[in-house]
């Protein structure tokens, strides 16, 4: 039986946070983060969901590439 520790994925980011719940990923879990003012969003760690983090990655940085060849 897996860990339950290691089977939750942590994000910091509120809105990659935001991203994964409008794509259908459940949030388990919201804690504060005990060394600054932000939260913790805990997911199952899945590879849809590993997925689902690396088209956000992809997405963000053309949107920054194209906002900075824009200027």
């Amino acid at each position: 039986m897996p860990d339950r520790e290691t089977s939750l994925m942590t994000i910091y980011s509120q809105r990659l946070a935001g991203y994964l719940m409008l794509h259908g990923f459940v949030l388990l879990r919201l804690l504060p983060n005990q060394t600054d003012n932000r939260n913790r969003f805990l997911f199952a760690n899945t590879p849809a969901l590993r997925d689902c983090i690396d088209r956000w990655t992809i997405e963000k940085l053309k949107s920054d590439y194209e906002r900075s060849n824009s200027i």
